[in-house]
């Protein structure tokens, strides 16, 4: 018999005939390997080929593989019968393939024969190995791969494809031959039925759940990355040209937002011959090396801790997340209140259309549709000397699309429009100084005390939760020319329909627990166990007493707590305990009738700053209105007893909005924070720790840390991936 399979011969003329994508990836191999990978391809396509003969009994097809099982062994220890057994003995002997992955290709294809559901991920990855990662272990000794590390990324590329092939052909398994490759325990967890997948529109669980499939193949294909070999490298061009048509493919089907029901989403013959032809410019490039992939736990449940867990999984990590609340969100949490069934969120807080990294983070949970949007700045004030006025913006470009709201807002004087758009020029003319406060900047830009009041000191209490008298000019400029000086939909706001905590929640657990990790609500943490020079973190202590080891640690938890977990001595250790916390105020109000005629209304020359109606977060079925009055940078007022400030904040809600006299407050929840945000007072940016600590395997995430933002939502979420990529 040939060393080699010959030219022409039976695997070639199988594979020419397939049109696969895999083959697609031999072009770039020498004309020896390219003949093997061809005879193995055949043998891969004939044994599945057999499975889904569906009009031969099952005999016959159990039969015709156990032939193929006989023919393997005879590979190794006599002649084998078939003419593609034959030519598969040569390049088994030519490149030392062992047998085991031959019968693991073939126990994969045999499931098919006996079992089409899978209730884990656990068991539908045992037929994914088989029929891909298995496959992969072969190819990477066709492809001459020298070291034992090839193997562990052939098996994570291998599932990465598999995975990919499932998304790509759910509708036409199921229709030709009635298997269904996801995991059914994931189905039920989304609500999402056999029947829903025999219908041409997908229902909100089963976008869900695709998603969550998408999301897996990424962890792999980003995993595989991790796990290449370098001195392998440039033995598996052909592997890496492959991952270049499968991501791409991968990225449509997302891109197409899963709608892979009516017909599978494939590339077109360009579009392979587009990522091929990207993908052998880059086997020439230098390639950035990358960590390995580690077991990563991230402290803190917050915004930031969700964004870092969520990053670091996604990008091949393994990771647990700890929250020492029963539910995620941090300092920006939801939760259920007793007495009336309404979920609240802890304070009142709003996202706006330059949180742009929130609301990215939202959309690949895919829970953008929990969030009620308002496409356009619209903000109601009330005040002494005007009973209500409306700052509405327009679509023009800016500082245009202020023009026709500041025109209409009765606040405001001639001078002080013109003064308001002049602002964004001369802030670029005469930038803030560090350590400058804002009013002295907002007087050296000229701004008018009448454009102070009626706009820079509302937003200044709105965005930094400090007076502008004592705001750090260069947080106030860089929120301000996000929200108000972007693009026209970087001033929309948004509200979470179902509380802060189902932006993130259940779907960042099944995410995890998709990727082999955990999250563990309820879970403080007690400290951080460090080695003897402080060079490394080796033990995560619970307050529980277990202890949890891990390969890198992120610490996303409030400044306060951040001082008692980290080294002392370190950097940002100090410089957490120079931060000064600043509280905030809110009061949830139930009444009979209205209160205001306006979904945001703010205070001129009160002490209460904003009013927002919550009334569509009520349970189903309620009657009445609900409403968060909210105190910013609150002071000395935070001590006060619960019904003077109800009392106080109804006084001025009835003396500057007189028609909510006739409104009966029907219930009330006080929520005091004292640390609802660090101070951010002049100079407050240098006081601000980076993601990288002094730790080699601790990094930081949380609004607190230094992200050129203020104590924000989309702070938070910066901080997070920031802490993420440092991380990974």
């Amino acid at each position: 018999m040939n060393s080699t399979p010959s030219p022409g011969g039976t695997g070639e003329r199988i594979t020419r005939k397939s049109g696969s994508n895999l083959a697609l990836s031999f072009i770039c191999l020498p004309r020896e390997q390219r003949q093997a990978m061809s005879t193995f391809y055949a043998f891969c396509r004939t044994v599945d080929d057999i499975v889904d003969e569906t009009t031969a009994p099952m005999s016959q097809r159990q039969a015709r593989l156990q032939l193929w099982r006989d023919d393997i062994r005879a590979i190794y220890r006599g002649t084998p019968s078939q003419p593609l057994a034959q030519e598969l003995a040569g390049v088994v002997r030519q490149y030392l393939i062992p047998p085991e992955p031959l019968f693991e290709i073939l126990d994969g294809v045999e499931m098919d024969l006996t079992q089409n559901r899978y209730e884990t991920f656990a068991d539908l990855r045992k037929y994914c190995y088989g029929v891909a990662s298995a496959v992969g272990l072969v190819s990477i000794n066709i492809f001459c791969c020298q070291t034992r590390a090839a193997r562990d990324y052939a098996i994570a590329l291998g599932l990465a494809f598999q995975l990919t092939n499932i998304l790509r052909d759910v509708a036409y398994d199921l229709q030709k031959f009635g298997r269904i490759y996801l995991p059914l325990e994931e189905c039920r967890a989304f609500g999402v039925t056999e029947e829903d997948f025999g219908k041409p529109d997908l229902t909100p669980g089963m976008e869900r759940l695709f998603r969550l499939q998408y999301f897996r193949a990424r962890h792999y294909f980003e995993k595989a990355d991790r796990l290449i070999p370098e001195t392998d490298r440039p033995h598996l061009s052909a592997a890496l040209l492959m991952t270049g048509v499968y991501r791409d493919l991968l990225e449509k089907i997302r891109r197409r937002n899963f709608q892979i029901l009516r017909d599978p989403i494939k590339l077109s013959r360009w579009e392979k011959l587009k990522a091929l032809r990207r993908g052998r410019a880059q086997l020439g490039q230098p390639h950035a090396k990358r960590r390995l992939p580690s077991r990563i736990a991230v402290i803190g449940g917050g915004f930031a801790g969700c964004a870092a867990a969520f990053d670091l999984a996604q990008e091949g990590h393994t990771v647990e997340l700890f929250e020492a609340k029963p539910q995620l969100g941090g300092r920006a949490h939801s939760y259920r209140e007793a007495k009336t069934g309404t979920t609240l969120d802890n304070g009142q807080h709003i996202l706006m259309g330059c949180y742009h990294r929130t609301l990215k983070l939202i959309e690949a949970l895919g829970n953008s549709d929990r969030l009620e949007k308002h496409d356009r700045l619209d903000l109601a004030f009330t005040s002494p000397q005007h009973s209500r006025s409306v700052l509405r913006s327009s679509k023009l470009p800016p500082p245009l699309h202020l023009l026709t709201g500041l025109f209409g807002f009765a606040e405001l004087q001639m001078s002080d429009r013109w003064a308001i758009l002049q602002f964004s020029i001369r802030a670029k003319r005469h930038p803030a100084k560090p350590g400058e406060t804002t009013q002295g900047w907002l007087e050296r830009l000229s701004q008018t005390p009448g454009s102070i009041r009626a706009l820079w000191e509302p937003f200044c209490l709105a965005a930094l939760n400090v007076p502008i008298q004592a705001a750090d000019a260069c947080l106030f400029w860089e929120v301000t020319r996000q929200a108000l000086f972007g693009k026209p939909k970087d001033a929309a706001v948004y509200f979470d329909r179902d509380g802060l905590s189902r932006l993130l929640n259940p779907e960042l657990e099944f995410f995890l627990q998709a990727t082999g990790g955990e999250l563990h609500l309820s879970s403080p943490a007690e400290r951080l166990e460090y080695d003897e020079e402080r060079r490394r973190v080796v033990t995560l202590r619970m307050k529980d007493g277990t202890q949890k080891n891990f390969d890198q640690f992120v610490l996303a938890v409030p400044w306060t707590a951040a001082a008692n977990l980290l080294p002392p001595g370190d950097r940002a250790t100090t410089l957490a305990k120079t931060l000064r916390p600043c509280p905030i105020l809110g009061v949830h109000l139930w009444t009979d009738l209205p209160l205001a005629p306006d979904l945001i209304t703010g205070f001129l020359d009160s002490p209460l700053h904003w009013l927002f109606d919550r009334s569509s977060t009520l349970p189903e079925g309620s009657t009445g209105h609900l409403y968060a009055a909210v105190i910013s940078a609150v002071g000395e007022r935070i001590d006060d007893s619960g019904k003077t400030l109800v009392e106080l904040i109804l006084s001025e809600i009835h003396r500057l909005i007189p028609q909510s006299r006739q409104s009966r407050v029907t219930h009330h929840v006080v929520y005091k924070s004292r640390d609802a945000t660090f101070s951010g007072e002049p100079g407050t940016p240098l006081s601000r720790p980076g993601s990288v600590t002094s730790v080699e395997n601790l990094f930081l995430a949380g609004d607190w840390t230094e992200t050129g933002l203020p104590a924000t939502i989309e702070g938070a979420v910066v901080s997070g991936f920031n802490a993420a990529q440092a991380a990974g």
